[in-house]
């Protein structure tokens, strides 16, 4: 995905002197654009509508060819891989006998259709409502044989149970005393009697199966007894759990929307994180790396724009002002029995954020809120500011929560106690590019590893704000060289932070890191404030620069002198040349060594040039752009200048 290879196959090892073998840099820029023909775009077609990082892997999302649908791609050794959605079932006219719970690879549940007799794993589900009054969601199903029939029983083997004592529970281990047959438990449904009365029956649903169980055996967990099965017949069962509403399909997701993502481990499991994503077209879904389960929320019109994972409850936002989060702990299900619920603010959200302690942000255009508490029922909802909200796609959470507002870039940090907030407008001094076009934003994203916030604009134009406790140390504009339409920022598998970014060409391109545009070449420059060197009145003749410059690799400069704020003063104040160019010098270990920020040693070079103008004060512009050239640091100038006396 990046413009350098891990490593380069180039003929045997052969030891080189890097000092005077010159053909290395010609060699290097070589295998830089071998690499780079290796990129591939996209399938599809129109923008990237979103990228993603989710266990060590990019993922993307763009429309197909012809729009009718759009794909989910991941990355490959080959190139872009499209990830198959799946088979999918629904159902409604759930029932008491036992709630089916997915398994996995090697170890499916299985269900079957009890007309048809055809069969599925259960690899996912999500519904809304609750299983034992009647449910309606969505199986993702594989391996499956044979064909649904609408409305026809679905049926999974289940261990059914009578005189339980003590509770089993999912993840137990059961075993049969007298046929010493054993299962893991996935699920179990209570049907009547309770366990503290010893009368409890019901059923168990299980996986990892080893063969029938006798009836009336015990049921042992640890070698404990719980309960008992049922006097006949033999156990595990087919029983009725549902009904099939239509015949299976294949998934697909609908073109267009604007992604939204966020990894969440809801489980606490080494191996349960998962990604969850909302597109503002289509319901919201998560991928957990083999499955991908479209998420029933219930509501008629199911298409959620922004989501959070809070306090174990995946929260979405709607169109309609409305603000819905699951059970907790369970993102698939949706019941006001088990957690769900449904709050309103009165007006669209445009994001959500997490501030200290748990406490939930929720941004309008025009306000914000702060949600307090940890469920459905203990949530409090209070107004934060009336009148600063958050344009979408701008709220981000570094040491402190910015977004852009109509008053310009925002940040919300806490003080004194917990619970009080407070806000600042921290663009101030570039107010009026702010307000030119700040109705023209497209995304954003933070830079953990510099502190940095960055804006994006629909024209190739951005802002990066970079911040020091809390205090903005520095903004400044930038052009790309191809429209951005989607950007995250994650961490990799190792640990460090990564920045990839969609493109309306279709292409993910990872954002600092080579040394160019894509290729292109990358303009820079860096203006000094005018000086005049603690005497404003008096007229200077300048003679020399002296640039100190931090250089791994040696580049040429231009350098503008800049005299009087750029004025003409007098014809005598006009410089002799205001363009001097300069070649910047770098020690030979860095500039030959492929990975010198392992282990090169940067040396400060000090580049002198005369110059000559007349002026009471100096300002000076440096300028490089170069398609090869690593970053380069000004370190400090020295100004050589003779007096000539006081302006009148």
């Amino acid at each position: 995905m990046g413009l350098y290879a891990t490593s380069f196959a180039h003929g045997p090892p052969e030891e080189r002197d890097s000092s005077v073998d010159a053909t290395i840099i010609a060699e290097l820029r070589e295998l830089i654009e071998d690499q780079r023909s290796l990129i591939g775009v996209v399938p599809g077609e129109g923008n990237v509508l979103g990228v993603w990082v989710y266990g060590g892997k990019v993922y993307a999302f763009r429309n197909k060819v012809g729009s009718a649908s759009a794909g989910m791609y991941v990355e490959t050794s080959i190139g872009w891989s499209e990830v198959g959605l799946g088979v999918a079932l629904n159902f409604d006219g759930t029932t008491t006998s036992g709630e089916p719970v997915p398994g996995n690879t090697g170890t499916p549940t299985t269900i079957e259709g009890g007309t048809s007799g055809a069969q599925g794993d259960l690899m996912g589900i999500s519904y809304h409502g609750l299983w034992e009054t009647g449910a309606q969601g969505v199986m993702v199903l594989t391996n499956v044989t044979g064909t649904f029939q609408d409305n026809e029983d679905i049926k999974m083997p289940l261990i059914q149970f009578d005189t339980g004592s003590v509770e089993i529970k999912a993840g137990d281990s059961i075993k049969g005393v007298t046929s010493t047959k054993e299962a893991e438990v996935t699920s179990v449904t209570v049907t009547s009697g309770t366990w503290t009365g010893g009368t409890a029956a019901g059923y168990i649903s299980v996986k990892n199966n080893t063969g029938t169980w006798t009836a009336s055996e015990d049921i042992s967990v640890g070698g404990v007894k719980r309960a008992q099965i049922v006097s006949s017949p033999a156990q595990p069962t087919e029983v009725k759990v549902a009904v099939t509403d239509g015949t299976t399909y294949d998934q697909s997701l609908e073109p267009g929307g604007s992604y939204e993502f966020v990894n969440y481990n809801f489980l606490g499991d080494i191996d349960t994180n998962a990604m969850f994503g909302v597109n503002g077209v289509d319901k919201g879904f998560y991928f957990d790396g083999t499955t991908f389960v479209k998420i029933q929320s219930g509501r008629d019109v199911d298409k959620p724009e922004h989501v959070i994972a809070h306090v174990k409850h995946l929260f979405y936002s709607y169109a309609d002002a409305s603000i819905q989060h699951s059970s907790i702990g369970e993102p698939n299900k949706w019941s006001v029995v088990t957690g769900s619920a449904e709050l309103g603010i009165g007006d669209v959200v445009s994001g959500f954020g997490i501030e200290i302690n748990d406490v939930l942000s929720v941004f309008t255009r025009n306000d914000c809120y702060m949600l307090y508490g940890t469920s459905a029922a203990d949530w409090q909802l209070r107004r934060f500011h009336a009148g600063a909200g958050a344009i979408p796609k701008t709220i981000q959470k570094m040491d402190q929560t910015f977004f852009l507002d109509d008053r310009g870039l925002t940040s919300i940090y806490t003080v004194q106690y917990f619970g009080d907030f407070q806000s600042n407008v921290t663009s101030d001094k570039i107010d009026p590019l702010i307000q030119a076009k700040k109705d023209n934003t497209t995304t954003s994203v933070k830079v953990r590893g510099k502190n940095q916030y960055r804006l994006f604009f629909d024209d190739k134009t951005g802002i990066v704000m970079t911040y020091l406790n809390r205090k903005n140390v520095g903004i400044m504009p930038f052009t790309l060289k191809h429209q951005i339409s989607c950007v995250c920022s994650v961490e990799d598998v190792s640990g460090f932070e990564v920045v990839y970014g969609g493109f309306t060409d279709g292409y993910i391109r990872k954002i600092d890191s080579g040394t160019s545009f894509d290729g292109l070449s990358v303009p820079a420059f860096i203006r000094t404030a005018y000086y005049n060197y603690d005497s404003p009145g008096t007229k200077k003749r300048f003679r020399e620069l002296n640039l100190e410059i931090n250089a791994d690799t040696a580049t040429t400069l231009n350098v503008f002198p800049d005299y009087d704020y750029g004025g003409t003063y007098s014809p005598k104040s006009s410089p002799v040349s205001n363009a001097y160019p300069v070649t910047v010098t770098a020690d030979d270990w860095n500039e030959n060594d492929i990975s010198n920020s392992d282990t090169g040693v940067t040396v400060v070079a000090s580049e002198r040039l005369k110059i000559n103008g007349i002026g009471t004060n100096m300002g000076v512009i440096i300028k490089n752009e170069s398609i090869y050239d690593k970053p380069i640091t000004l370190q400090g100038a020295v100004v050589y200048y003779t007096p000539r006396g006081v302006r009148r």
